[in-house]
């Protein structure tokens, strides 16, 4: 088992992961002041893995399951009230502790739960997706949709604890490895390129890896995120960057209805965000085409229907980094590499106006005239 602690700013939190991981927590919460659990956890978790971990806290004190349906159309502010009524119904108080037991959904559901009741109750995440334990509990970001687009409506809060149980990713589907991964070629991409030559070797399309393998692919990747998120916690300037391929990943994860998952919609944002450097003149040929060798190496190779274009035109439009520089009519921010591993810059902005024309047409390059079918599992 290996333990560190993710330090972001002067906000800090425990990371404990490895084979047997869960099994260990008793010893650290035994000087914990909490004296009752509520693990969060969507019906799309195996119920081996619930009882598992229940049994683990309820050996520390009393812990009760709430489950809500799982997608990204039950991550929103209706869930959250109906999750906060239920734990008090439980008889929380101001000593309970919220167990986020699940995915990215989960995480940012469950943390907006331990954020409002008593105005913050400690939040302790078991990720159960290498996309969350790679990737969304590394930050202090917790957010949930409203219906005009997506994690609108949140608020930062930092996590007493991530205990990554690395058993419970080996079960995963490789679809959800798969996920996981392109967020993972993501920081290779835009934050530690030096990495590529020894990480790229290991990266294979079946995305079966041993436990080994999947450690260091999350020692990796907390690396990357504490590089920039260090002197930038709340993801305002350097770590923007984090955010690249979302603006056209978020619109597409949303206008698809759950047709394609997190990852794949950031890697097809990539692809795009690629190109449009390209196409003004950011990056150069091979630059892009070490996006393409990356995704690819990994299986992505997705190509959503073009009747979608319209529905990512919209979402875009509504982008949850609308703000940071002022806006420009006919363009949309976007965060962009100058090179790999390097931000663009424009001026003191650390997003970049592009021309809507531009985008729409680079996005349908990307699409196809009738519905591909989702890569199976």
């Amino acid at each position: 088992m290996k333990s560190r602690k993710v330090q972001f700013g002067p906000f800090a939190y425990d990371f404990v992961s490895g084979e047997g991981s869960l099994d260990a927590l008793p010893g650290w919460l035994a000087d914990k002041p909490y004296d009752r659990f509520v693990l969060i956890a969507d019906t799309g978790i195996p119920d081996w893995i619930v009882a598992r971990t229940k049994a683990v806290f309820a050996a520390v004190a009393p812990a009760d399951v709430l489950r809500f349906a799982p997608g990204e159309s039950c991550k929103n502010l209706t869930t959250v009230q109906e999750l906060a009524e239920q734990t008090i119904a439980l008889g929380a108080d101001r000593r309970t502790a919220i167990v986020a037991l699940g995915g990215g959904v989960t995480g940012n559901v469950a943390g907006i739960v331990a954020g409002l009741l008593f105005r913050g109750l400690p939040l302790l995440h078991i990720p159960t997706t290498l996309m969350a334990a790679s990737d969304s509990v590394l930050s202090l970001k917790q957010a949930v949709n409203l219906q005009a687009g997506k994690n609108l409506a949140g608020f930062y809060y930092t996590p007493q604890l991530v205990c990554v149980e690395l058993s419970f990713l080996e079960a995963l589907p490789a679809r959800e490895v798969r996920a996981g991964m392109c967020e993972l070629v993501k920081n290779l991409l835009t934050i530690k390129p030096g990495h590529i030559p020894a990480l790229q070797p290991l990266l294979r399309t079946d995305n079966v890896y041993s436990a080994e393998e999947l450690q260091t692919f999350i020692d990796f990747c907390i690396d990357a995120k504490t590089a920039v998120m260090r002197d930038d916690p709340y993801e305002k300037k350097e770590a923007l960057v984090l955010e690249y391929g979302h603006t056209i990943g978020h619109a597409l994860e949303l206008v698809s209805d759950g047709e394609f998952v997190h990852g794949e919609c950031v890697a097809f944002g990539m692809r795009c965000a690629a190109r449009i450097a390209r196409r003004i003149g950011l990056l150069a040929p091979a630059e892009v085409e070490q996006h393409d060798r990356l995704i690819d190496a990994i299986g992505v190779d997705i190509r959503p229907s073009a009747e979608l274009l319209p529905g990512i035109e919209a979402y875009m439009k509504k982008d949850n980094k609308r703000g940071y520089r002022q806006a420009e009519s006919g363009k949309t921010a976007l965060i962009l590499l100058s090179g790999l591993g390097e931000l663009a810059r424009d001026g003191e902005a650390y997003v970049t106006l592009v021309d809507n024309k531009l985008i729409l047409e680079v996005i349908e390059e990307q699409l196809v005239a009738t519905k591909s079918a989702v890569m199976g599992t």
